[in-house]
Order: C-alpha cells, then sequence, then structure tokens
C-alpha cells in the first residue's frame, strides 16, 4: 500500500468513522464504499476523538513528534498549554504558582515555541524564545505538535524541541455556522476565593469565505505558600570564626554547619486577570490562490503576594542545638561540617516581611499570508507577520521588626539620641523560635503570645528595586515554495527564504527618596530608619551610638491607615501557631504609592547595568527534499535537506562608573555606552526517515543540528569597570599621570560574545500501530550539547577615567563553559479498550516513561559529576479515561524525578547542588453530555495537594517547600 496514499484518502474516513465510535473491523469496509456514496461530514469531540487524532498526526509526520489536540473547540485537555504538554513523552514542566508556567523537552529548556508555523511574540516571555504559558490562554489554541527531530523546513529554534501551536481557522469548520462557549466557577483548597472564567467562539465557513473569532477571560487567585529559605542564600556559619562548635567531641572548637540564610513561613496569594482574544479570516480569491489573516491578542494582570515570619541567621543568632544534627564532611577550619534538622534558636531578628510583584503585560501578533496551489507542480506561500509585546514589572517589599534591633546592633537616632530601631520591639531574651524540618513540613514556633500584640511592630525597613520595563517588536517576511514531482522516489522538493527582525529595550529603574541627616543629602533606595548616611557628629567615624544621625523615622503598624495592615494567623501546612501581623501586599501594589506615603518625594532613577537595547536580524533560507518509495517491497517517506541562518546582533550595552548617583541603593553611574555588533552563521542538515516494516509497524530515524538564540538577557547589560589610583610605577607604563584613576577589572551584566545553543541531535524509534487507536512505541536519542553558559571571565578592553581604552584587563561575567549530553530512551502506549463488552468499551489508557540521564563539568561536594540542571532523569504520565454514554472521565498521574534546582555555594571539592526533590501531581476531569449541544464538567488539579520539596546535597537536609493547592472547577460548555 503507498503510505501517502492512505494518509489522503483512507485516513480521512478511519478518523470520522473512528472518532464517531464505529466499529474499527468496519472502517475497510466504509474505505470500499467511498467512492461510491458521498460521506456525510461529521464533527465528534470528546477524549476519545482527541485520543484518535493524536495518535493519527503521530503516525503520519515523518519526524519523531507528538501531538495534542482539542477535545473540543476551546477545550485543551488541561488548565493550561504547559500542563497538557507534560502528557507527553519526555516533557517536563515548570510551575509558577502551581500553574504549569514553562517547559523541557528532554532536559533542556531551550525550546521554542512557533504559532501555525512561525515565531511569535509572549509578553511574559519578551527576551526569550520560549513563551511563559500562563500568559497564553489555553482556550485559543486548538492542538500542540512537539517536534523532537526536526526537519530543514522547520523554523530553527529549539535545542531539543520545537513546540508548533495551533489555531483553529474557518475553513476546519464545518460549512455554516459553528457558535461555541463555556463558563466555569473554580475555587482552591486554600485560596477559597470564587475565580470565574468565560469564552466563547463564533465561526462561519461560507466554503469559499470564512471568518472565526474567539474570546477568553479568567480570573484566579491561587495560594502558594513556602516554608524555609524565604530568601535564596546558604551559608557556612563559623567559616568567618563567628560560631564554631565541638559538635564531634574532639575538644576542637573547629566544627561548623550548613545553613540556609533566612528560615521562615510565607502566605503567598498569587492572583492573575487573563484575557485573550484570536481571530481568523480565509478566502478564496481564485480557485488556486487563498488568503488567511490571523490576529492573536493576549493581556493579562498578575501580582504575586507574599506575607511571612522571617527570622535572619546572617544576624547572628545563637543555636541551643538538640541532637538532630548530621555531620557531613570535613570543613574548612580543619573539623566537620554539620547540618541541624531541628534546634532552638535565640533569635536576634524576627522580621514581619511582605512583599508585592506585579506584572501588567500585553502582545499582538498578525500573520498576513497567501497560499498558492494550482494544479501545476508548484505551489507555495508568502507570509508576514508582525507582532508587539510590552510588560511592565514592580517589586516592593516591607520589613517590618518585631524584635527591637538592639540584639544585632540597629540603632536609629533623629538627633535626639540613640535607641533601637524598633523601640517597643522584644529584647534579646524575648525570641526563642523552635525550628524543625524533621517533619512533612518545615515549621516554626515562637512562644507563646508571640507576636500577637500590634503595637509591637514597626515598619523599619523598605525599598523598591528591581522594576522594569520591557518592549519587543518582531516582524518577519517569508516566502516558501515547492515543486511536486509525478514519479521516482522524490516525491517534491521544499525551499523557501525568510528575514526576520526583533528588536527589545529593557529599561530597569529604583525608587528613591530625599533625605538629609545632620548635613548630609542624598537620595536614598533602602529606607532603613537605622542607616545613617555618613559622619553627622563630627568625629571621623559613623556611629550612631556616638550621635550620628540616621534616617530615623518610627512606622509603627498600629499607626497605619486602615486597611493597611492585615492579621493573619493561617500560613498552609506547617502553620506557625500564633497571630501575626503585616504591611498588606495588595496596598504595596502601587509601589510608587505606597513608598511616598511612608517616605514622600520618591523618583525613578535608572539601573543602567540592568537596562539594554538590542536588535536582532535574521535571514534564513532552507532546501528539503521529500521521499517517497519502497525498499524491498516496504514503503518509506523520509526527507533530507539543510538550513541556513545567519544572525546579526548589534546590543547597546552601558558603561557603568565606581560611583553611585544614590545613597543604600544598587544603582550605578552611567559614565558612556557602546554598540557591539557581531554575526554569526550556522549551517543546519537535518535527515528524518520513517520505514513502514509492516502496515502497522514504523521505524524512525532522523539526525539534525540544532541551534537556539540566547535569552536577550544573557547577552546584553551593563558593564561595570574597577579602577583605581595609577601610582607612579603603572603611570609611567601607561604614559599617564599617577593620579589617574585607571581601569584595573571589570564585571558585566550579559556577554554579547556569547554563542548560542548548540545540539547535534540523534532519534530512531519503532512505533507499534496495532489498532486504530491504539500505540506501543519504543525510542531512543542522544543530544551531544556543544556548550553550557556559566560564570567566567573574559579580557576586554577596558576605558580609564578620561575614556581612553589602554589595556585589555579580566572581566567577570557569564562565558560559554564545557559541554554536556543526555541520552535516553522513551516508552509510549495507548489503546482504547473498545472490544470490552458493554460500557466497558468506552475505556482507554495510556502510559509513557522516559529515562534521560545527562552530564555536565559541575561535581558535587564530594565530586561526583552533577546533571544537567532541571532535568529530571526519570519522568512519566499515566492516564485512564472513559468515553461513552455521554460521558467522559480522565484521571492522569505525572512524576517527576528529582532534578537540579540550582548551584549554591562552593564547598568541599565541589558546589553544593540544590535539588528539588520527586513529584506525583494528579488531575482529574468529569463531563457529562446533557444533549448534542450541551454539557457540564468538573476539573480537579493537583487533587493530592503534592508539593514540592528542595534540599541542599542531601535528600534529609530540606531547605526549602514550595507547597500549591488543590483547585476545582465546575462549568458548562455548549456547541451549536
Amino acid at each position: 500500500m503507498n503510505r501517502f496514499s492512505f494518509k489522503r484518502s483512507a485516513l480521512a474516513v478511519n478518523v470520522a468513522l473512528v472518532v464517531s465510535g464505529m466499529s474499527l473491523s468496519g472502517v475497510a469496509a466504509a474505505q470500499q464504499n467511498l467512492d461510491e456514496a458521498p460521506i456525510e461530514e461529521v464533527t465528534v469531540v470528546g477524549v476519545a476523538a482527541s485520543q484518535a487524532r493524536n495518535l493519527d498526526q503521530k503516525r503520519f509526520n515523518v519526524g519523531v513528534s507528538d501531538t495534542i489536540t482539542a477535545e473540543d473547540i476551546g477545550k485543551l485537555p488541561d488548565t493550561t498549554i504547559a500542563d497538557t504538554l507534560q502528557r507527553v513523552p519526555g516533557v517536563q514542566i515548570r510551575r509558577s504558582a502551581g500553574e504549569g508556567s514553562t517547559i523541557n523537552v528532554r532536559g533542556m529548556p531551550q525550546v521554542t515555541a512557533l504559532m501555525n508555523g512561525e515565531q511569535f511574540l509572549s509578553a511574559g516571555s519578551i527576551t526569550t524564545v520560549q513563551p511563559d504559558f500562563t500568559d497564553i490562554p489555553a482556550s485559543l489554541i486548538s492542538g500542540i505538535t512537539v517536534h523532537k527531530s526536526p526537519t530543514a523546513s522547520l523554523l530553527a529554534g529549539g535545542v531539543s524541541g520545537t513546540l508548533d501551536l495551533k489555531t483553529i481557522r474557518p475553513f476546519d469548520l464545518d460549512s455554516g455556522v459553528t457558535l461555541a462557549g463555556n463558563a466555569e466557577l473554580a475555587q482552591g483548597s486554600e485560596s477559597k476565593g470564587d475565580d470565574g472564567k468565560v469564552s466563547a467562539f463564533a465561526g462561519f465557513n461560507g466554503d469559499d469565505y470564512g471568518l472565526v473569532v474567539t474570546a477568553t477571560y479568567d480570573q484566579k487567585t491561587m495560594a502558594n505558600y513556602r516554608n524555609g529559605t524565604i530568601l535564596n542564600g546558604m551559608e557556612l556559619i563559623g567559616e568567618d570564626i563567628r560560631d564554631q562548635r565541638d559538635f564531634n567531641g574532639d575538644g576542637d572548637n573547629n566544627d561548623t554547619f550548613l545553613s540556609q540564610r533566612f528560615y521562615g513561613v510565607m502566605d503567598r496569594g498569587t492572583e492573575r486577570d487573563r484575557f485573550g482574544l484570536s481571530a481568523s479570516f480565509q478566502a478564496n480569491i481564485t480557485d488556486s490562490l487563498e488568503f488567511v489573516g490571523d490576529v492573536f491578542y493576549t493581556e493579562m494582570e498578575d501580582a504575586d503576594r507574599k506575607q511571612g515570619m522571617m527570622i535572619d541567621s546572617a544576624r547572628g543568632n545563637n543555636w541551643a542545638y538538640s541532637d538532630q544534627y548530621e555531620e557531613r564532611l570535613a570543613g574548612p577550619l580543619g573539623g566537620s561540617i554539620y547540618t541541624v534538622n531541628r534546634a532552638e534558636l535565640s533569635v536576634r531578628r524576627v522580621s514581619s516581611y511582605a512583599e508585592s510583584l506585579t506584572n501588567d503585560r500585553d502582545s499582538t501578533n498578525t500573520n498576513l499570508q497567501l497560499n498558492y496551489e494550482g494544479e501545476g507542480p508548484w505551489s507555495g506561500s508568502l507570509r508576514y507577520l508582525h507582532g508587539d509585546a510590552e510588560r511592565s514589572h514592580t517589586e516592593n517589599v516591607a520589613h517590618g521588626y518585631l524584635t527591637s534591633g538592639a540584639q544585632h546592633g540597629l540603632l536609629r537616632n533623629d538627633g535626639s539620641g540613640a535607641e533601637p530601631a524598633n523601640p517597643r520591639g522584644y529584647g534579646p531574651e524575648d525570641a526563642l523560635v523552635q525550628f524543625d524540618r524533621t517533619g512533612d513540613y518545615i515549621s516554626l514556633q515562637f512562644e507563646p503570645g508571640f507576636g500577637s500584640d500590634i503595637n509591637q511592630y514597626n515598619l523599619v525597613s523598605t525599598y523598591s528595586e528591581n522594576n522594569f520595563q520591557e518592549d519587543a517588536s518582531l516582524d518577519v517576511l517569508r516566502a516558501d515554495a515547492r515543486y511536486s514531482f509525478s514519479s521516482g522516489d522524490i516525491a517534491s522538493i521544499d525551499f523557501g527564504v525568510r528575514q526576520g527582525e526583533r528588536d527589545v529595550t529593557r529599561q530597569t529603574h529604583i525608587l528613591v527618596a530625599p533625605f538629609t541627616t545632620g548635613d548630609y543629602s542624598a537620595d536614598v533606595m533602602w529606607k532603613d530608619s537605622g542607616a545613617s548616611l555618613g559622619d553627622t557628629n563630627g568625629d571621623g567615624e559613623n556611629s550612631v551610638a556616638g550621635g550620628d544621625m540616621t534616617l530615623g523615622s518610627t512606622n509603627y503598624y498600629s499607626d497605619m491607615p486602615e486597611g493597611w495592615v492585615n492579621e493573619v494567623s493561617d500560613f498552609g501546612p506547617g502553620s506557625v501557631p500564633g497571630t501575626f501581623y503585616f504591611i498588606n501586599p495588595e496596598v504595596m501594589d502601587d509601589n510608587l504609592g505606597f513608598q511616598n506615603a511612608i517616605y514622600p518625594g520618591n523618583k525613578e532613577l535608572v539601573q543602567p547595568s540592568r537596562s539594554y537595547q538590542v536588535e536582532e536580524q535574521t535571514q534564513t533560507a532552507f532546501v528539503q527534499m521529500n521521499l517517497e518509495g519502497d525498499i524491498a517491497g516496504l514503503n518509506y517517506v523520509g526527507n533530507i535537506g539543510a538550513q541556513y541562518v545567519k544572525t546579526e546582533l548589534d546590543i547597546l550595552q552601558n558603561i557603568i562608573g565606581g560611583d553611585r548617583p544614590c545613597s543604600l541603593c544598587t544603582a550605578s553611574n552611567k559614565t558612556g555606552e557602546e554598540t557591539i555588533s557581531r554575526s554569526y552563521d550556522d549551517f543546519l542538515p537535518a535527515a528524518n526517515f520513517a520505514l513502514d516494516i509492516t502496515e502497522d509497524l514504523i521505524l524512525r530515524a532522523g539526525y539534525a543540528k540544532t541551534l537556539t538564540n540566547l535569552d536577550i538577557d544573557d547577552l546584553a547589560g551593563g558593564l561595570s569597570v574597577g579602577r583605581s589610583r595609577a601610582g607612579d610605577v603603572l603611570g609611567d607604563q601607561l604614559g599617564v599621570s599617577p593620579d589617574l584613576l585607571v581601569a584595573i577589572n571589570g564585571t558585566q551584566n550579559g556577554n554579547p560574545q556569547l554563542e548560542p545553543w548548540r545540539s547535534d541531535n540523534y532519534n530512531l524509534s519503532l512505533e507499534w500501530y496495532f489498532d486504530d487507536a491504539s500505540l506501543l512505541s519504543v525510542g531512543a536519542f542522544y543530544m551531544d550539547i556543544e556548550s553550557f553558559i556559566e560564570q567566567g571571565t573574559i579580557t576586554k578592553g577596558l576605558p580609564d577615567a578620561d575614556g581612553v581604552i589602554r589595556r585589555e584587563l579580566p572581566v567577570t561575567t557569564d562565558i560559554n563553559g564545557e559541554g554536556g549530553s543526555i541520552e535516553g530512551l522513551e516508552f509510549a502506549y495507548q489503546q482504547a479498550f473498545d472490544f470490552l463488552p458493554g460500557i466497558w468499551g468506552g475505556l482507554g489508557a495510556s502510559f509513557n516513561f522516559t529515562y534521560a540521564p545527562s552530564d555536565s563539568s559541575n561535581v558535587d561536594v564530594y565530586g561526583d559529576e552533577l546533571p544537567i540542571q532541571d532535568n529530571s532523569e526519570k519522568s512519566g504520565n499515566a492516564v485512564l479515561w472513559y468515553d461513552d454514554y455521554g460521558w467522559q472521565f480522565r484521571i492522569a498521574a505525572n512524576y517527576r524525578s528529582d532534578r537540579l534546582d540550582r548551584l549554591a555555594d562552593a564547598i568541599g571539592e565541589g558546589v553544593v547542588p540544590i535539588w528539588t526533590d520527586s513529584t506525583v501531581y494528579v488531575d482529574l476531569s468529569a463531563s457529562y453530555d446533557i444533549n448534542d449541544y450541551v454539557s457540564v464538567y468538573v476539573q480537579g488539579s493537583n487533587i493530592t495537594d503534592e508539593f514540592e520539596n528542595q534540599y541542599a546535597q542531601w535528600d534529609d537536609y530540606v531547605i526549602t517547600q514550595n507547597i500549591y493547592e488543590s483547585r476545582w472547577s465546575v462549568g458548562v460548555r455548549g456547541r451549536f
């Protein structure tokens, strides 16, 4: 049987009949009658239909791929696009407030996403090639294909995989008018808010022209607790002779312990308002010429609000240990390093911490396209795409003290004499905390009644930093063509050219307010009442106790305006008992208004080290031969070709001086700027081959060289130059005055000379379609990754204070480090049990498992090799579904083994790895068709209340917990 003829004729019948519930054995008979009578077009939806379409598209793609299609208009299987993608073999997701946000394919996050085969802009990830899928309403997407072995004609961009998001178009619909919509109510197990979602779809297919419009809006508030390390940071206590103990009883006080810097429990709530609108118009201009116009718009406002109790180990806590400590390895002082799982702490600082992070983002993508397909051998398309995206981000922090500050010497002086920064706070003997990480949840327990009096809270420190505005534009013009042959093994030749341009601008700023103490005046970012601007008592030393004045003001919670303070007694699982008070994070959403209300006169001050402008141009050309024939009587299809990509970058980078335009702040003076222009070329061969060993058994093989351009943040930023007085010797060598400040070193945010991600990928798989809706497959893959991004040193010409570059000097920045590899196996099984009798015939199941060990150049504290960051060696999915008699049900479990989250400090033979422990997330959905037009449904996500533990090196040393809630929704869906 000719594989392509089966695809184009019998396949259409198979899909229509299989998904409509006809006995699979009747498909062959239906094919025999294909030419004898017209077949009425029937649109069938549901779990079974979607599963069948997914397999159908996988089967007839030449390369290794997986596809997920919507079960109905506007209904992908899960809450978000990323949640849906985690069902694909080899795909692992990362979560934001419990929702799937970004993905890895086979262990690498360097994954690009296309829309209808082309690049697009997402406002949540302006600088990257992979979108933040929390931005994109799943209701606007009709299907997703994950390409794991790319072709030469597929736009380059993914090292390990390329996603192609599909939107619905008019000619995909039945003739006439189609209307659909749904309304949904949702609630979380912890947040308890009444959330909702509405979406509406209207489409018209007039055969020669058509229009579809989809609109969706949803609002949700999600609980997202965090225990343990409130702010990232590890430290080796005792290395600086601050706290050394004799744990092992050898008589030497040279033992130390490894600790996270901050301990606490945090109540986090994430609020998201999403709106999406898509429209598509299609028209047959002539019998051979078609016009397509698409508009895709997304808008999201979100706020991540945090409030929690925090103790700070950097302030010199005294520890009284129980027997819950573990000896780990040799310490730097000659003793041993220990970790502590349970202890009583005499805390020197207890902070009522509140934070608000907000985002306002939107994006618009427009596609205009002409498609030509005549009666001759030529066909092709011409496309123009334009995208705009912007994102505004704010961060606002408030530290309220419960302790006085005297414990660690934090004093204030407004001119009337020195006193503790929080005069009403707890004294040195009053803050004892029981800390315990031995249970299911990390816990803190204060003395009874601690923190229950609002009068003891004082807002000692507040600031707003890392605020930024990002803007991007995208323009693409491309032409593709195909020449088809009527005979021979070369079925057709595809070729095309493309010109793309992306401009990205980012401006980062802090908020500073004017302060005057004594004779000193300055703009200040860290508004800390115990901070001094300088020697205000004239003794030549900075000493608050000796009379130096500080920023000084007290802002007691009890004096705050109504609505500014929250009373909280529930921090979720593992909650600290008691009642505590916090600055209301919702009040802090307006960062400028909040800061002005406390300290008037704030202004935005640009942070040049985190600001930049980048123009990226790409020219692409490809050619690909599509093959079809037989070998020894076995049918095969394949393709072989290459893509050429030229990338040109113009990066405007700021040069930063040593002086600061403000006091107690993170900004530096901009002393100049330079535009760095560079270009690089890539030749990317690709070949794919699929052999029909039998009609149902397919062997696939693929090879491709892949490319992913870097995140703009990795390329651009500010260059800080360190300078010192030249002196006589160096001054003579350079021919300058000995008093000239000359460059000695540099630090650079972003490295314009970084090379992109590149890899050689190999794929081999065997797929058995033992039933038209069933699959058993096994695949092997290998990725040889050229390099990874890591911290290192380069040499660069740095300007002296007079602006002249005289020497090449070391600059600390990101560099291309040694590469690594990922190799693995994928196994997949899917079957519809329609051979079972009666109601059992509606059952079906799918299962997949991926084993993907990896290696990198990093090692842990024992010198053992670490894997690639964020890659789980093992991952898998199990799904049981039912679709019959109007009922649909699906329960799905997703598993990820431990994964390397990040690298902490260097200790022992390597670095301390921070791991995320293995997880199993379980989701379910159920629906009932009331009639042919209306159905009701219920969905549950994370129904087992799974949470994520992070541990440092040793799996019993849990330092952080991200605790997500389960969420439930009920809704009604209609289609007419």
